[in-house]
């Protein structure tokens, strides 16, 4: 009696497997059609073409700003350590030289005057800058 339930689980247990492979065969060409695989890179397609182009609309409604029309930007820099930097900016119609250090940001020295034209600031020599003017300034 045994051997005769063991024989019947093992039947029951191989005919449904068998006929499931039959039929995953079947289907399995088809996933491979040419049809199949130009629906599914045109879906990805879409996808990203939707995704990029929704990130192109959110930076253009954001107004990114890509020029140097910005009321704070950065005249020249240069660094004094090996994570500390010095920054001469312009805000508005004031220049600022400011400390930039891993602890924080500090503000340097305001300047009254520019020190930096219009003209010399597209010249990117800070250091030969920041040299000619510091030695002028009383420092804290």
């Amino acid at each position: 009696m045994p051997l005769r339930s063991l024989l019947l689980s093992v039947v029951t247990v191989v005919v449904p497997v068998h006929s499931l492979a039959a039929d995953s065969s079947t289907n399995s060409s088809g996933l491979f059609s040419g049809g199949y695989l130009l629906q599914v890179i045109g879906s990805l397609l879409l996808v990203f073409g939707c995704i990029f182009g929704l990130l192109f609309l959110l930076k253009k409604l954001n107004g990114v700003s890509m020029g140097h029309h910005t009321p704070v930007r950065v005249i020249g820099s240069t660094r004094v350590g090996t994570r500390e930097k010095v920054l001469l900016l312009q805000a508005g119609e004031q220049q600022l030289l400011i400390g930039v250090a891993p602890g924080g940001v500090s503000t340097l020295h305001v300047f009254e005057e520019p020190v930096v034209s219009a003209d010399q600031s597209k010249n990117r020599d800070f250091g030969a800058l920041l040299g000619r003017v510091l030695p002028t300034e009383n420092h804290r």
